[in-house]
């Protein structure tokens, strides 16, 4: 049950529509898991999927289907809420040569979740990052942190297949004050 894995820099029309569809039931529960709004709306998703600035990693099972999705800033300017000046001054060298991207979320199919289709397309992207040898910034909701290991797992698999250094460089706690 593997999935074809491709590469695009835009991405509309009918194909787009299907994505929407698998994004929707991925982050759907992440409405209510994460204090942070990770679930765009219908025209954010759309104008991501047709900036060539953000790379999209296509899965598609054997029928064609889509069945996975990841998104790659290789322009940190694509990115609403990051920082590209924080970036570039703690990556002078990467950020001169554009070598600072982000991801701004990667996803599979529930159904397929017990398939290799999430590995396959985390080993196709760290190919593709390594191959550019740049710095990738990533966040990831405490939701996935605490209930998936997301970070941990992420970290141990690059360390067992890349030379890489993994830090936290920044973090962002959301508090919530009741008053009676």
């Amino acid at each position: 049950m593997g999935a074809d894995i491709t590469f695009e820099a835009t991405v509309t029309g009918h194909v787009a529509e299907r994505f929407w569809n698998l994004y929707l039931e991925a982050f759907e529960p992440l409405r209510t898991r994460a204090a942070a709004r990770h679930v765009l709306h219908r025209e954010e998703f759309d104008d991501e999927m047709g900036d060539p600035r953000v790379t999209k990693l296509l899965a598609r099972d054997e029928q064609g289907e889509a069945v996975g999705l990841t998104t790659l800033a290789t322009d940190l300017a694509a990115v609403p809420w990051v920082s590209p000046e924080y970036y570039a001054a703690r990556y002078p060298e990467h950020a001169a040569r554009g070598a600072v991207w982000y991801i701004g979320f990667t996803l599979a199919h529930p159904g397929r979740r017990p398939t290799r289709t999430f590995m396959d397309m985390i080993d196709a992207l760290v190919a593709h990052l390594a191959r550019h040898r740049v710095v990738c910034a990533y966040d990831v909701s405490r939701f996935n942190d605490d209930s998936l290991r997301f970070a941990d797992n992420l970290r141990r698999h690059l360390e067992r297949t890349q030379d890489v250094t993994v830090e936290t460089v920044d973090q962002q706690t959301y508090y919530a004050t009741t008053f009676r």
